[in-house]
């Protein structure tokens, strides 16, 4: 998904190489500054200098070979010697003819353009650093911003599906461990992938073009040597590679916990009532200070694996450094090209080259340090993913058919054919349920609890689909209709109100965000919910709270009839919707809904007697099927069932 924005990925790249160039081409000055400035020399006397030397090597080199070759013809036992002086030699030779030339070519330009003395010439270096050091802070700063972009996009990309997905889970969907590790994958999880694109197209990128810009002029200066110095770097990286390993199990375990710990924290403040009401804050603080203390464990593991590969980054360097202190001082101190018989250099290396190949891998130490938490970062990133890519590959099992149809305007007719269903397999909850509701009448579903009630109530907006059986609307299965135009057809009224942190009129406006204030006022009126918004302090501009908790219950459900009557549909289902009104708005509250199902297909989940005499017909449900249907009279002279339930509810009434 990173790859989308692949112009800022590009420029990024573009950023990390002028980095590494302007990096690599500063720390070369140290050459110029040791070389030509501290020798009292100007450019174009070092560059004299340089040729009348090379000039003088190439032709002690010539005059030792022809002596080699001379002796070779009288010493046969010594050829093998004389031989390998000689390859030595020519070498030696061919090197400082190439000096020599490259001085031709350079003292003429030198002449022309150089400054001429030693303070011009620092003067030029000076500038020459400045310059590269704007031209790699500016640099850097556009890599790290696009890269910053990459990162925060793809992190926003990923969450805005992943929210998508969310609200296309049922129940049991993924086997999710509740809202606290929901919300951990969509936030902690997604932010941990961006960092690790960040590190990725940053920091993995920037410092490995960085230590190889610097590695180029090292071998540049002497490759062999070079070569020789790091001998110990495969050993290194095989370790870097088991510290990476340790740290993603060690992050894989952090995130689960740090998920579990998100549920704790989420489910004690959702429930603080049930918390206080039952005295268990000691109880939620013990099993917080528990979860936290474990995350904190997982975390200073995670941080030990930091230190570790940020420990062994600084030794490879320093040995790296030793090894070349130690090898380049000895050719230096006895101008020698070999070390225990291997070839390091074509000719005796000057203190300039050696301190300027020092200075080069010194500048490979810096971007190593950087990239000990990188494998880390990486690791912890590749976890997430792990979560992730589950939630984000999940396809919902509830969606719009390949042709859908358009919902119908009027109100339609309903019909279960045989329905079965369960949430859970070998427990079933429907077992071949079928009633009818002719179009724009009502009905209302009794039973007992766990009969079946809001199980059937939940399959006509496809919440859930049937798990054999047809659900018709209008004679046509439900499936085939077009997903949204059904469901903004129907008005969905639970025994719970779903209210959200926002203001009296937002949440009645929720499901049609276009209505105008007054027509928010008149769904109010008729849900009698006015008179007690206008004695609020802000009235229909009152923050109501998280899940409403300013509110009475009676004073939230009435808000929920407010937003299902300005919704207007031509379905209406309400689940227990008026348990919790209080008995003098009770009336008032049906009044208005008998003058509001008129001529809507309406479903009423009631166990209240009152709610009975709003609908035409009363279906009972006992043990998932249905066991009669007819109106109170009817029901009253032949259903054993509905007078059972009629006498329990008379008995909790008295």
């Amino acid at each position: 998904m990173a790859l989308k924005y692949r112009f800022s990925l590009i420029g990024s790249i573009i950023c990390s190489v002028l980095v590494a160039i302007m990096w690599g081409a500063n720390i070369g000055a140290v050459y110029p500054l040791i070389e030509v400035v501290f020798n009292n020399n100007s450019i174009a006397e070092w560059n004299q200098d340089r040729l009348v030397t090379s000039q003088a090597a190439a032709a002690e080199a010539s005059t030792s070979i022809v002596t080699l070759q001379a002796a070779l013809e009288s010493d046969a036992a010594s050829a093998n010697s004389i031989r390998s002086e000689i390859s030595t030699l020519e070498s030696r030779r061919e090197a400082e003819l190439a000096r020599v030339s490259q001085s031709e070519y350079l003292q003429p330009i030198i002449e022309k353009y150089a400054p001429s003395t030693r303070f011009g010439a620092l003067v030029w270096i000076t500038a020459f650093l400045i310059t590269g050091t704007l031209i790699r802070g500016s640099a850097l700063m556009g890599s790290l911003v696009l890269v910053a972009r990459i990162g925060q996009r793809t992190m926003l990309d990923i969450q805005n599906v992943l929210f998508r997905k969310s609200l296309t889970m049922k129940k049991g969907d993924l086997e999710l461990k509740g809202a606290g590790d929901l919300i951990s994958r969509i936030r902690g999880e997604t932010n941990q992938i961006s960092n690790s694109i960040i590190t990725i197209y940053g920091r993995t990128i920037r410092e490995p073009l960085k230590m190889a810009a610097c590695l180029g002029c090292a071998a540049f200066v002497n490759w062999r040597l070079l070569v020789f110095s790091l001998l110990v770097f495969p050993i290194a990286v095989i370790f870097m590679l088991k510290i990476a390993k340790w740290t993603k199990r060690a992050n894989k375990k952090a995130i689960e916990e740090s998920a579990k710990l998100l549920g704790r924290l989420f489910q004690s403040i959702t429930y603080r009532p049930a918390v206080k009401a039952f005295a268990m804050e000691s109880f939620e603080r013990m099993r917080f200070k528990q979860t936290a203390r474990v995350v904190y464990q997982k975390s200073m593991r995670i941080a030990a694996f930091n230190a570790l590969a940020r420990c062994n980054n600084e030794l490879v360097g320093v040995f790296i450094i030793s090894l070349t202190l130690l090898a380049g001082g000895y050719l230096v101190i006895n101008q020698q090209t070999h070390l225990l018989g291997i070839k390091l250099c074509d000719t005796p290396m000057g203190s300039a080259e050696i301190m300027t190949f020092f200075a080069f891998l010194i500048g490979v130490s810096d971007p190593l340090r950087k990239m000990g938490n990188v494998f880390n970062q990486i690791q912890a990133g590749a976890v997430a993913s792990e979560r992730i890519f589950p939630l984000y590959d999940f396809k919902a099992e509830i969606s719009n058919p390949q042709d859908p149809l358009n919902f119908p305007l009027a109100a339609p007719g309903i019909e279960f054919k045989d329905v079965h269903f369960s949430y859970e397999a070998g427990t079933p909850i429907l077992k071949g349920l079928s009633f009818t509701v002719e179009p724009g009448t009502s009905l209302a579903v009794v039973g007992a609890n766990g009969s079946g009630k809001s199980t059937m109530i939940n399959l006509l907006p496809r919440f859930y689909d049937a798990g054999s059986g047809q659900v018709l609307i209008n004679g046509i299965e439900a499936q085939k209709y077009r997903l949204k135009e059904m469901r903004r057809s129907i008005g969905y009224v639970t025994q719970q109100a779903m209210l959200f942190n926002d203001t009296i009129a937002e949440n009645i406006k929720y499901g049609s965000p276009k209505a105008e204030r007054i027509d928010v006022v008149r769904a109010a009126k008729k849900a009698h919910a006015d008179t007690f918004i206008e004695a609020m302090k802000d009235s229909y501009d009152s923050e109501i709270g998280e899940h409403g908790d300013t509110l009475s219950g009676g004073q939230r459900q009435r808000l929920t009839l407010a937003r299902v009557i300005l919704k207007d549909p031509s379905i209406l289902l309400l689940d227990e919707a008026t348990s919790q009104i209080d008995p003098e708005s009770e009336q008032l509250i049906h009044n208005s809904l008998a003058e509001f199902i008129e001529n809507r297909t309406t479903i009423i989940v009631t166990h209240r007697l009152s709610t009975l005499d709003l609908v035409d017909k009363i279906l009972v449900l006992e043990d998932g099927q249905a066991v009669d249907c007819g109106t109170h009279e009817e029901l009253m002279k032949r259903s054993a069932a509905y007078q059972r339930l009629r006498q329990t509810e008379l008995r909790d009434v008295a």
